[in-house]
């Protein structure tokens, strides 16, 4: 399988990246949320599973997976965007939304309510 320019996308935001982007520069940015591309997290060597992320036994480590670098095996890979599944902010985001009731499903407000009428019946309590 072949890969098409259209294939690739920034590693943060998604956006389709440039036709006339590829190779990379080592500050090329992101036309939408200007993200540094010539980055660990956007390489095809990158790989969370090994201690220094790197499946490049030879390449020089770099501290700062998503801050530019000058990595000679820079490879971009088309599938270094990752999703909103894995967006860290975005779970931390509903997780608070279904805590303070800023996004709260149907079924949170009716265990909500279930659990009200109980506590009233535990103590007697009634709703003036």
């Amino acid at each position: 399988m072949t890969t098409r320019l259209s294939d690739y996308r920034c590693w943060r935001c998604g956006e389709a990246l440039p036709e006339d982007c590829l190779p990379l520069r080592r500050a090329e940015l992101c036309p939408a949320c200007n993200a540094d591309l010539h980055v660990c997290k956007m390489c095809g060597f990158y790989n969370t599973a090994l201690a220094d992320a790197c499946e490049e036994t030879v390449a020089t480590a770099v501290g700062n997976k998503e801050r530019a670098n000058y990595c000679d095996y820079f490879k971009p890979s088309p599938r270094a965007f990752k999703g909103g599944a894995d967006d860290a902010a975005a779970r931390a985001r509903a997780e608070l939304d279904a805590l303070f009731g800023g996004a709260a499903s149907s079924a949170a407000s009716t265990d909500a309510a279930r659990n009200q009428s109980e506590l009233e019946r535990l103590f007697g309590l009634k709703k003036d």
